[in-house]
């Protein structure tokens, strides 16, 4: 993916001209790091926006006793950070490179300098941070009000759906990794999982599932 492409996906940037979408680029920079990297932690000060190139990255935060949550893992032409990036105020989760990654970079000042001679363009901003808390609403909802097969499959099915395979997606995630989106404990994950592998509705390896019955978890996902 191309920074060009990658520019084009986020609401930010989709509508300005050719000639603003260059003038964008100008401001930008390429960023590579390795497996593991720490992009920035939870409270740091909000440099700028980055978009994924290639490679994946997992947000984090961690409780008092130490404990950890998986907030969102993103991939190629995906963007992140836009909270603390309007704001200017502290990060709010830890930002993780769990492959290679190839990153796009804008610095704050870059990107507000950019914005603040186009008014226009805060609209599409607004309307991505209305999406951003209705979701974060409905995460709410459904740690409160749902059971873990429920808020398991609703979290496979927009994996599934965020995955460009157009059929049997598979996800490269673990049984820890999507414990830790849940809260829950990887066991109860893991009885889960293997329950719908014996009824064909997915397969799994190392670190990896396929869905195979997507209308199924979207029974489940009805029923609860």
């Amino acid at each position: 993916m191309t920074p060009q492409d990658l520019l084009r996906l986020h609401p930010f940037f989709a509508e300005l001209s050719e000639q603003d979408g260059e003038a964008v680029l100008t401001r930008t920079r390429t960023r590579r790091v390795p497996a593991g990297h720490i992009l920035f932690q939870e409270g740091d000060a909000g440099d700028g926006l980055y978009g994924i190139l290639a490679g994946r990255v997992a947000f984090t935060v961690d409780s008092v006793q130490g404990k950890g949550l998986i907030l969102n893992v993103l991939g190629p032409g995906e963007f992140f950070g836009e909270i603390a990036l309007l704001d200017g105020k502290g990060r709010t989760a830890t930002a993780v490179a769990r492959d290679a990654c190839e990153l796009l970079f804008i610095a704050r000042q870059e990107f507000m300098s950019f914005f603040g001679q186009r008014p226009e363009a805060m609209s599409r901003i607004i309307e991505l941070l209305c999406a951003r808390l209705r979701r974060s609403t409905e995460y709410i909802a459904d740690t409160a009000f749902l059971d873990l097969p429920t808020r398991l499959a609703k979290q496979l099915v927009s994996l599934a759906h965020d995955d460009e395979s157009p059929q049997e997606p598979a996800l490269r995630i673990s049984h820890a990794e999507l414990a830790a989106m849940l809260g829950v404990s990887r066991e109860r994950v893991s009885m889960q999982l293997a329950a719908w592998s014996d009824r064909g509705i997915l397969d799994q390896g190392r670190g990896r599932l396929v869905v195979r019955d997507r209308q199924a978890l979207q029974h489940v996902i009805a029923n609860g």
